[in-house]
C-alpha cells in the first residue's frame, strides 16, 4: 500500500493562518547567500481543480533539491504491519453506540456484516479504519502536489525529493495519541460522513483563491485535542525547523509541506523569522 493513505489523513489537517495571502514564501538567512522557497500544499486535490502555479513548476527544476514532508513519495510503501495492532483491538474499546455506528457505515460501505467486519478488522489499528472512512467519501480521481513535483524532476533525470520526516514517523505520530482520541477521530468522522465531500470540496475552493485564514478557521473547528494540535503541528513544525537551517546552510532547497505548517504562533514562517531568517510572500 503506497503512502496516499497517509496523504488522504494528512490533507484534512495541512492548513493554517499567515499574514499575507500566499502559498509560496522565500526564505533566506541574511548569513547565506542562495535563497530557499516553502510551498504550501494541498496534498490531494481532485483532477478538475489540480493547481500547480508556474513559478512552483519553475522552482522545481531551478533549485538544488526539493524537500517533502516524505521523500520520494510516490515510491514509498507502507508496511502493512504497522497498521495492525501487535495485541489487543481497538473494537473491544467502543461503546455499543459507537460499534453500531461503526458496523452501520461497514455495512453500507463495505458490504460487510459486523461478525465480517471483527474478523477483517479486529487487529487493524485505527488509523487505518479513518483512511478507509475518508478514502470511501472522496473524489475518485485525485492528484498530488508532491507526486508532480517528483515526476518533473524525473523528466529532467534529476535527483528524486528527499524528506523531512519518514512514513514510519508519521504513523507513530498517530499512534502516540491515547486510544479514546484515535477511537474520536473515527467517530467524529462517523458523524459528519455526508458532508466530508462538502468540506473537501470548500477547502479545495479556499485554497485555489489561497484563502488560507478561511481554511484555517473551518478545519480548526473540528481539532478539539490539545494534544492532538501539538503532536501534528506544533511539535513537528519546531523539529523540521533545525532541519531547515541544516538543509539550507549551503543550497537552495524548495520546501513543500502542508500549507497549515506555515502560519500560527508556531508555524513554520514565524519560527523561521525567530531564527533570523527573512521570509518574503511570493505572489503566484
Amino acid at each position: 500500500m503506497k503512502c496516499l493513505v497517509a496523504l488522504l489523513f494528512l490533507s484534512l489537517f495541512s492548513y493554517s493562518q499567515s499574514n499575507k495571502s500566499s502559498l509560496l514564501w522565500e526564505i533566506k538567512d541574511p548569513q547565506q547567500k542562495n535563497s530557499s522557497y516553502i510551498f504550501g500544499t494541498m496534498h490531494l486535490m481532485d483532477n478538475a481543480h489540480f493547481y500547480f502555479p508556474k513559478k512552483l513548476e519553475k522552482l522545481v527544476t531551478s533549485v538544488d533539491a526539493v524537500c517533502l514532508e516524505i521523500g520520494d513519495v510516490q515510491h514509498t510503501l507502507i508496511n502493512p504491519d504497522l497498521l495492525m495492532l501487535k495485541e489487543g483491538s481497538f473494537i473491544t474499546q467502543l461503546s455499543e453506540k459507537q460499534m453500531d455506528s461503526l458496523c452501520s457505515w461497514a455495512k453500507i460501505q463495505l458490504l460487510m456484516d459486523k461478525d465480517q467486519f471483527i474478523t477483517n478488522f479486529s487487529k487493524a489499528k485505527p488509523f487505518l479504519i479513518y483512511q478507509l472512512i475518508l478514502q470511501n467519501e472522496l473524489p475518485n480521481s485525485l492528484q498530488s502536489q508532491e507526486i508532480k513535483m517528483e515526476e518533473m524532476l524525473a523528466t529532467k533525470k534529476k535527483k528524486s525529493t528527499i524528506g523531512l520526516e519518514t512514513i514510519e514517523s508519521q504513523l507513530a505520530l498517530f499512534d502516540s495519541l491515547p486510544i479514546y482520541s484515535q477511537i474520536n477521530l473515527i467517530m467524529t468522522e462517523l458523524a459528519d460522513v455526508s458532508n466530508v465531500l462538502t468540506n473537501f470540496k470548500r477547502t479545495q475552493e479556499n485554497y485555489l483563491v489561497q484563502d488560507v485564514d478561511k481554511i484555517h478557521e473551518e478545519l480548526m473547528k473540528d481539532i478539539t485535542d490539545p494534544y492532538f494540535n501539538f503532536k501534528f503541528i506544533d511539535e513537528r513544525n519546531a523539529i523540521w525547523i533545525e532541519k531547515i537551517k541544516k538543509l539550507t546552510a549551503n543550497q537552495s532547497i524548495l520546501f513543500a509541506v502542508g500549507a497549515g505548517h506555515l502560519g500560527g504562533e508556531n508555524g513554520v514562517l514565524n519560527l523561521l523569522k525567530k531564527e533570523g531568517f527573512t521570509i518574503t510572500p511570493i505572489e503566484l
